[in-house]
């Protein structure tokens, strides 16, 4: 609320210029922006033109509070000033006395801690503030700064505020939180995360099997590991911190027998150990349990990612549940039990953001471990040119709920040549909207190999952002 005292006026019928103090440790922000003064730079020559309508915050350093201005009236905890560019103009070149502000070194200062719930599927966040030390009779919070036009505002214990989460970007963003009790007040700059589903907040409300998810071919076969003739050339972490929310990952015992020459695959490894490899682990492997912790890693580090994995299994679902729990992955894991697929948001409130799907049959027992073929459909993954691909479905049923599509040569080895040929636009993109419109769905699993080579990253987010099929 801005105030226009007698005093101000009087100040101003020979000033245009007024400067700014500052007492102990603390920073002066204002209304506009335009008219702050740190404790640094302090004293602050301040000058006006126009209308000078402006209100004043005093944000006290840690260690102190804040207790008072000088030069205010009796305003407090705010100091708001409004004249009329006229009174400004017509007295250019005077100097007010300057506004101080007070700080006080407080040894048992007050402590504002905060806790952040957020709900994918409401799109809010909720802020809980929590102050130490005083029995606050206000909290304010500024969602975007002092200088931004909202502000939240609490009175009453407990202090809590739910905003729209949509009117930010995803990403870590500071907000400011100014607590009082009527005679000192403190302050807190606190930086909340913003996730999004998968990146945006338009995923939040949409089914799973109405996304689209760029998925790496062999996602643990690539160079950064040392794998022989790899199929990416980023690790699985890599991978999904660029924006891959699909792994095809293949499990072997290491007792099993290879596609080469029947040798055993791992003979130093104990028999019923499981890794991931492709065909021959001698030519690169990982405990699959160890695979697993990536992304086990991930998911902690990013609450509102929703990933899905697309096994090729030669183990037991024994063995695979075990590394599972190993690696403290299973908690994420999502049973589909027919019906509607739920939205992403639903997916990342519940906290089952991982969807396993497997080439081997469902064990009763670990439901979770879903038959990829009862709820999806593929294009055929045997192109040796761009001319051999073709919209036809090879396995599933195409009136199943996903569509995997197929988008890498197939070689002896991974070839970065040949994924560059189909990787860029406009092919890419020409050929994703020609499959999608063959059988009239989207394209669940867009699958390339060497995802960092090409346009599949940006493909994926734009088609999302135009929305489902």
């Amino acid at each position: 609320m801005k105030i226009l005292f007698a005093l101000i006026l009087l100040i101003f019928v020979t000033a245009c210029s007024h400067p700014q103090e500052i007492v102990g440790e603390g920073d002066i922000i204002s209304s506009t922006g335009n008219n702050n003064c740190s404790w640094e730079d302090q004293p602050c020559a301040n000058y006006v033109t126009g209308d000078y309508d402006v209100t004043y915050t005093a944000l006290p350093k840690e260690g102190w509070v804040f207790s008072g201005w000088q030069g205010c009236g009796d305003q407090w905890v705010d100091c708001s000033f409004s004249v009329p560019s006229s009174a400004v103009d017509s007295l250019w070149g005077k100097t007010a006395p300057a506004l101080t502000a007070v700080f006080t070194q407080n040894a048992n200062s007050p402590s504002i801690t905060t806790a952040t719930t957020w709900s994918a599927v409401d799109a809010t966040l909720t802020i809980d503030v929590s102050v130490s030390t005083i029995t606050p009779t206000s909290v304010r919070l500024y969602p975007n700064g002092i200088a931004d036009e909202w502000v939240e505002v609490d009175t009453s214990a407990p202090f809590s505020f739910t905003i729209d989460a949509t009117a930010f970007e995803p990403g870590d963003h500071e907000i400011l939180i100014i607590a009082n009790d009527g005679d000192i007040s403190a302050s807190k700059a606190e930086i909340i995360t913003v996730s999004g589903c998968n990146g945006g907040h338009h995923l939040c409300s949409r089914p799973y099997n109405q996304v689209r998810y760029a998925t790496t071919h062999n996602a643990m076969s690539n160079s950064t590991d040392g794998w022989v003739g790899p199929n990416q050339h980023l690790d699985v972490p890599a991978q999904l911190e660029l924006g891959v929310r699909a792994l095809m990952l293949d499990a072997w015992k290491a007792s099993d027998q290879n596609l080469l020459n029947g040798q055993i695959q791992l003979p130093d490894e104990d028999p019923e150990k499981p890794f991931l490899c492709h065909a021959l682990c001698f030519l690169g492997n990982m405990p699959l349990a160890d695979g697993l912790r990536e992304i086990t890693d991930f998911l902690d580090a990013t609450p509102g990612q929703v990933v899905t994995i697309i096994f090729e299994s030669y183990i037991s679902a024994d063995l695979a549940s075990a590394a599972f729990e190993a690696a403290d992955l299973k908690k994420y894991t999502y049973q589909h039990d027919g019906g509607a697929w739920p939205t992403l948001g639903q997916m990342i409130d519940a906290g089952t953001r991982l969807v396993v799907f497997q080439d081997v049959s469902v064990y009763p027992s670990y439901p979770w471990q879903m038959y990829v073929w009862d709820y999806a459909f593929e294009t055929n993954y045997a192109a040796v040119t761009p001319e051999d691909f073709s919209c036809e479905h090879n396995r599933g049923n195409p009136s199943n709920d996903l569509f995997i599509f197929n988008n890498f040569l197939t070689n002896v080895f991974g070839s970065p040549a040949s994924a560059a040929q189909v990787n860029h636009n406009p092919f890419l993109t020409a050929r994703i909207t020609e499959c999608e419109a063959f059988h009239a769905t989207m394209a669940n699993f867009v699958t390339v190999d060497f995802i960092s080579i090409g346009d599949t990253i940006i493909t994926v987010d734009e088609l999302n952002a135009l929305g489902p099929y």
